[in-house]
């Protein structure tokens, strides 16, 4: 893989540490995320509950299978539990010479999660004491533009994070600030995207997100608009919070089973291939070729009010922003037929253009349907999981086929 200029236009996934590939290969993974053109995961290094000296092996593991298949890592330090400095600059000094390390214009990439800024000055207690050239990309939950590219910022600019409970409207106003301080100051700028978030884990962890169904497809449009240095998707398999686009998972670490986290969000990955395409290409929309045409939906499977029959929590905060719907999304090179059946409702059926749309659909229950045709050629067939008026647990999860 040659080495990457800060101009070159690339895509990450957030791939969280403690929660382990079940088999613990992460080769499957790297696969994956090659396969729809994802260039590096940043690794959460960190976290809840974490043994440091397993937690170090495993990074040295990840990185050991990253080197073996051409794969890029950089470390994104989640300093709600690193405290230590020195942690930091140990490990980007241990891993700087690693051919898996992204590195642009000869200088070792590394990035955080934050929540708030952290214990250390970035510049003085981290990167004046890194044996390498460092390109800073800190982690921030600020929607504050002008203040996130201010004069003495830290590194080479922000990756912000999706924005608790903003609605759709309010993150792509968030968007337009920052992508116009970006082209002001000219410091890079490495935007957060996600498939999904819910949780539902305890009374302080237990929420939605006020954007439902616009939180991905549509900021993946908005986002090739204001075309932001990098993407970062997040995340790869955060199963607790819903937010992943590889496969799914159950245990996590802390907690309980996660009951949710057994849905597919298999099409958010594969509509990813035609995003990243797009946005490597500077194109501010998306073309499909017909080898990669898909057609996709999403649903949870549940109505967003209806409690769990055997649930001690409440509803999630931001559930009233939840949709009752089906949702479409079709990928296609030409027109083509559609039709949904989605449970007890009756069939809908219409003609989709070529390129990129998103339709939405009264849901019935019982399973899901979805066929698409274009003369013979069937493009897509899928039956999915049943949406039933109750669950014993709620689940504000989706499926994505």
């Amino acid at each position: 893989m040659a080495e990457r200029t800060s101009s070159t236009p690339l895509v990450f996934a957030h791939y969280v540490l403690i929660m382990q590939p079940k088999d613990g290969d992460y080769s499957k993974d790297i696969k994956l995320a090659k396969e729809v053109g994802i260039d590096a995961f940043a690794v959460n290094y960190g976290g809840w509950d974490v043994d440091w000296t397993q937690h170090e092996a495993q990074l040295n593991r990840f990185y050991k299978t990253a080197e073996q298949l051409d794969f890029r890592l950089f470390l994104s330090i989640d300093t709600t539990s690193v405290k230590d400095p020195s942690m930091v600059i140990n490990l980007s000094n241990a891993y700087a010479s690693s051919p898996a390390q992204l590195t642009m214009n000869g200088a070792l990439v590394l990035s955080s999660f934050q929540t708030d800024p952290p214990a250390w000055d970035w510049q003085t207690d981290v990167l004046d004491r890194i044996n390498s050239h460092v390109l800073l990309l800190p982690g921030t939950l600020s929607d504050d533009a002008a203040a996130l590219f201010s004069n003495d910022i830290s590194g080479a600019g922000p990756f912000t994070w999706v924005h608790p409970s903003a609605t759709a409207v309010k993150e792509h106003s968030t968007d337009v600030a920052l992508a116009s301080e970006r082209d002001r100051t000219g410091n890079l700028w490495m935007a957060g995207i996600a498939p999904w978030f819910f949780t539902h884990l305890s009374l302080d962890k237990n929420w939605a997100h006020a954007q439902d169904d616009k939180i991905f497809v549509d900021r993946w449009s908005s986002l090739l608009t204001l075309k932001p240095d990098f993407i970062e998707i997040v995340t790869w398999n955060d199963w607790s919070e819903s937010s992943y686009i590889g496969p799914p998972g159950r245990s996590t670490p802390g907690t309980s089973d996660v009951y949710w986290a057994s849905a597919t969000h298999s099409a958010f990955r594969a509509m990813t291939k035609a995003f990243i395409k797009a946005f490597k290409a500077g194109r501010a929309y998306v073309t499909v070729d017909e080898a990669d045409e898909g057609v996709y939906m999403f649903y949870r499977r549940q109505p967003a009010g209806a409690v769990g029959t055997s649930d001690p929590l409440p509803l999630p905060s931001d559930a009233e922003s939840f949709k009752d719907k089906v949702f479409v999304v079709s990928l296609l090179s030409r027109p083509a037929g559609i039709t949904l059946v989605s449970g007890d409702s009756p069939p809908v059926s219409w003609a989709a253009p070529a390129g990129l749309e998103k339709t939405s659909h009264t849901w019935g229950y019982g399973a899901q349907v979805l066929q698409a045709r274009r003369g013979n050629k069937v493009i897509a067939d899928k039956v999915g999981a049943a949406i039933l008026a109750q669950l014993d647990m709620y689940d504000g999860n989706v499926v994505a086929v």
